[in-house]
């Protein structure tokens, strides 16, 4: 898995390589271009003209270094400096100096008017890349004043744009993207990943992300790090072991506390999906009225039926006494209900199963508010919410918890004492500790009614096997997203949840393969 920084985690790693470690922040500046200007040759090997653009600070100190590099290189070079020399960091004014030395040709532009400097250095020559390097990834507010104006008349020129680190308008403590943003084909960015480059919406306008070497050790980066970019290779390490001589008592039984009259098809895809992730054994308790759907609907599943109110929802606890003892694991939710019964049901499980537990949708509904009561239970639960149900949860608007998913999943982490999965695109799991782990498959294609039912199985399955709360929420939302990818091939909208079962299948044997490789 690959470390995620945010804007001060990635500051300590540098002071760290430049006061305790001795290297030179000079060493690390000509590293980083060099790479930049490697990266640009690769991926643009037919450009000969490149505009760059370079702030006051250490990024606009990177842009002069590839600025001379491509000069030394043979290329046509422009570069406009955002400042007057005098205003450049120390490091940024002496690689100025040293740009200037080299006959690289440099402009400052300092006055209001931004464009006109602009529109000179596209005058002449076609230019076929521009070099973004004008904030890094320091800014905390959106981008206004006269880089906002260069970046809007820039962005209007459809040029390929390359970032270094971190496109202008983005921070690299957010995956907000609040204002004008120079969005880049290509992201070059320095020792690991910041927050921008994998959360949306401001992981959209960073195109490719190449992470690039430039001197600052792994264990300088990693050492407090808490956000994690999932990568195959973790999850094929995490899959459950399945012993040649194990039978269905092996691998755990299941039980789904779900489903209504009409809503009998998400306990259905639930249960099916649990079958495919390798319980043992599988039971969909619903209301007598969606009995015989259930039943006919996953052929592999046992069906208990519940009490049921007028209007086909669960009635309390009625039914589930006899049931509920000797599961391995309980999932709850999809298609409940949040009437009277559905809640009283919901507080007896509470009171009376202290086993592996998840929670999905009317589920998490039903604890609008409450996140601490699940805090005590004897073992972690875990809770699957879309950004609705999170809200709820959490007592706040759906608008604060898109504007900061990762912080509002480890708070209802902290104050459940739960896995928190934070469902969308490049899901978010979090762990009561305060860590969290990006999951970076899966998309649109999961845009469909019951793709969520079929990531409660599917979790549910391997808490059943045995999984701890945290590797069973990291491995069942991989595979998850994995078989959406998969099944794009076939399905080039949405994927049909029902579907995905199959899919996933497909995925474990993928990474399964991978496993081998890595053996070889």
């Amino acid at each position: 898995m690959l470390p995620v920084l945010d804007n001060a985690l990635m500051r300590d790693a540098d002071r760290h390589t430049i006061e305790t470690l001795g290297v030179p922040g000079l060493v690390l500046m000509e590293n980083a271009a060099t790479c930049v200007v490697d990266a640009i040759r690769d991926e643009f090997p037919e450009a000969r003209r490149v505009l760059v653009l370079c702030g006051s600070g250490n990024n606009g100190g990177d842009g002069l270094v590839v600025a001379r590099h491509l000069h030394n290189q043979g290329f046509y070079v422009d570069a406009l400096v955002f400042a007057k020399t005098e205003q450049l960091s120390p490091d940024a004014r002496k690689n100025f100096d040293i740009a200037k030395a080299f006959g690289v040709p440099l402009s400052n532009v300092v006055g209001d008017d931004v464009r006109e400097p602009i529109e000179t250095a596209f005058d002449g020559a076609p230019v076929d890349v521009v070099v973004d390097a004008l904030l890094g990834t320091g800014l905390d507010r959106p981008l206004a004043g006269r880089l906002a104006q260069a970046v809007e008349h820039i962005a209007s020129e459809d040029i390929p744009v390359v970032a270094v680190d971190v496109p202008t308008g983005l921070s690299g403590s957010s995956g907000v993207a609040a204002g004008p943003v120079l969005s880049a084909e290509l992201t070059v960015t320095f020792a690991a990943l910041k927050q921008c480059h994998v959360l949306p919406p401001a992981s959209l306008h960073c195109g490719d992300v190449a992470v690039v070497d430039i001197g600052i050790p792994p264990q300088t980066l990693e050492q407090d790090c808490r956000t994690w970019l999932l990568e195959d290779e973790d999850i094929t390490l995490l899959l459950p072991m399945r012993p040649p001589d194990g039978h269905k008592g092996t691998f755990g039984h299941l039980l789904i506390v779900a489903g209504a009259k009409g809503r009998a098809g998400a306990v259905a895809m639930a249960g099916r999906a649990a079958v495919v992730a390798g319980a043992g054994l599988v039971t969909m308790a619903v209301p007598e009225p969606a009995v015989a759907t259930v039943d006919g609907a996953c052929l592999e599943a046992m069906t208990h039926s519940l009490a049921a109110d007028q209007d086909g929802f669960i009635a309390g606890y009625e039914g589930l006494q006899e049931v509920l003892g000797r599961k391995a694991a309980l999932a709850v939710g999809p298609g409940l209900g949040t009437g009277e019964g559905a809640k009283v049901a919901l507080e007896w499980i509470l009171d009376n199963f202290s086993g592996p537990l998840l929670l999905d949708a009317d589920a998490i509904n039903l604890l609008a508010g409450r996140p601490d009561q699940l805090a005590g239970r004897d073992f972690p639960s875990v809770l699957t919410p879309h950004p609705g149900e999170l809200a709820r949860l959490l007592g706040k608007e759906v608008e604060e918890i898109l504007a900061d998913r990762l912080a509002t999943a480890v708070e209802a982490a902290s104050l459940s004492q739960s896995v928190v999965v934070s469902k969308g695109y490049q899901t978010i799991i979090a762990d009561p500790s305060g860590e969290a782990w990006i999951c970076p498959v899966g998309d649109s294609h999961l845009g469909s009614g019951g793709s969520g039912d079929v990531l409660t199985g599917t979790i549910g399955a391997f808490l059943a096997q045995g999984l701890e709360p945290l590797r069973a929420a990291l491995v069942g939302c991989y595979l998850h997203g994995m078989a959406a990818e998969l099944a794009a091939e076939v399905y080039p909208a949405a994927v049909p949840a029902a579907e995905l079962p199959a899919w996933i299948a497909e995925a474990w044997i993928e990474l399964e393969d991978a496993e081998f490789e890595l053996d070889d």
